[in-house]
């Protein structure tokens, strides 16, 4: 027999142990700036230095060049100038849940001469250095959405000319600066939740003709991609991951899946039967009903007493709810408060702790809904997170706690699974 649910379940009900986290977000909003450095040389130095930023999610570009005075120094037609130039490009790129960008940085310097006249001809030969430098900047506000505790992980997937001088970092809004590990080409930096972060990146390139050569250039290309770990897997399973990446399924219980066991286990027990027996007017004492259903963290299990020598009441108990052996359990019943009528009389107060005690021992199967639900899951993975795979996991679901589902008549009974770290793809063990 089901008693009706309660509106709302008593306030000692137990507490919620799920941490739901909330659902993310990510934005990203992309900037670049830079510098050019250069000077091409004769008798007068002719230098160039400018420092820009540009506009928030534009294409950012800047140009810097010189030429020397040879032409005004030479003697006669045989002369070249020497040359400096610097060119920066830094071209945002946004995707669904990803920010990133593209730097360009190329330094080109040549090398000039000139011919003096020596006696009758222009014969003593004149040679003039360059030298070009360029940094290309480009930086990546990323703005996660959720709860403040919510752990996540920026990946950061590199490409394209990631050495000699260049370099990356990992901030959030009060500068703090968080360490990176890297996997293959891709930077993993794990952020303590939601809020504003910046990846920022830059690369130098640099040329100069000292040292005998007549033209040098280099060209440097790198590029930068971010995204956030929660949001692409809460987006490639549907639902956000737990507060400390877990991953989380569920399974439904009927309440009536515990209330018939329960009430198997406490029909025709008269625990007070026998002596010592608990005293007073409940020798007799039984169970005629019982209702369970979910509240809060656990369980209320509603019984109804009846005695010939008492007269028929209902006792609310209240306890919290365990799974052992693939089973869902009750656990630590007591009287709910407010029954003065139970908790104010020794004799009914020690009848109904043994009613509670037995009715603890009963359990529900979670099959098949347990193994089908964890199975849906991991058939779900791997995750691909940029370049990188999260993989299933080889240790067991973790039971986590129970919430009511869509109403009081149902248990939800939550777990959660540790998935592999971030890793190349195809090489989970």
């Amino acid at each position: 027999v089901e008693a009706p649910a309660p509106a709302a379940p008593p306030a000692q009900a137990p507490p919620v142990l799920v941490e739901p986290a909330a659902a993310s977000s990510f934005e990203g909003v992309v900037t670049g700036n830079g510098w050019v450095d250069g000077s091409a040389t004769a008798e007068i130095s002719t230098r160039y230095f400018r420092e820009v930023s540009g506009a928030r999610g534009q294409v950012f570009e800047l140009k810097g060049d010189a030429i020397g005075d040879e032409k005004d120094k030479a003697c006669g037609t045989d002369w070249r100038a020497s040359m400096a130039r610097s060119v920066v490009l830094v071209t945002p790129d946004a995707g669904q849940g990803t920010a990133g960008f593209t730097l360009n940085a190329t330094a080109t310097a040549r090398r000039g001469f000139w011919r003096t006249k020596a006696t009758l001809s222009c014969t003593t030969l004149n040679r003039t250095d360059a030298q070009a430098a360029t940094m290309a900047r480009g930086q990546a506000w990323i703005v996660l959405g959720g709860g403040a505790a919510d752990r996540d992980q920026l990946v950061i997937e590199t490409s394209g000319s990631t050495a000699g001088e260049w370099a990356i970092s990992v901030t959030d809004t009060a500068g703090q600066k968080y360490a990176t590990d890297q996997i293959g080409s891709t930077l993993i930096a794990a952020v303590p939740g939601a809020g504003r972060y910046s990846v920022a990146a830059s690369v130098t390139a640099r040329a100069a003709t000292a040292g005998g050569k007549d033209s040098v250039e280099q060209r440097l290309r790198a590029t930068v991609k971010v995204s956030s770990l929660r949001t692409t897997v809460a987006s490639a399973l549907g639902t956000p991951p737990l507060r400390n990446l877990d991953l989380p399924f569920s399974v439904e219980v009927p309440a009536s899946a515990l209330t018939d066991p329960v009430m198997a286990a406490l029909a025709g027990y008269q625990p007070c039967a026998t002596k010592p027996g608990c005293a007073g007017k409940v020798s007799d004492l039984s169970v005629s009903a019982a209702a369970v259903w979910a509240a809060g963290g656990g369980a209320i299990v509603e019984l109804t007493l009846v005695g010939k020598k008492h007269p028929a009441m209902a006792v609310r108990l209240v306890g919290i709810t365990d799974v052992r052996s693939d089973s869902l359990r009750l656990g630590n019943l007591r009287v709910a408060e407010g029954q003065a009528q139970v908790s104010k009389k020794k004799d009914l107060s020690a009848a109904v702790a043994r009613f509670a005690a037995r009715a603890s021992t009963v359990a529900a199967p979670l099959a098949p809904g347990f193994p089908a639900a964890e199975s849906r899951l991991r058939a779900r993975l791997p995750v691909r997170v940029g370049d990188l795979c999260l993989e299933a996991p080889a240790g067991s679901a973790t039971f986590l706690g129970t919430t009511p589902a869509a109403d009081s008549t149902a248990f939800r009974a939550v777990f959660g699974v540790t998935p592999s770290a971030l890793q190349a793809c195809g090489r989970s063990k």
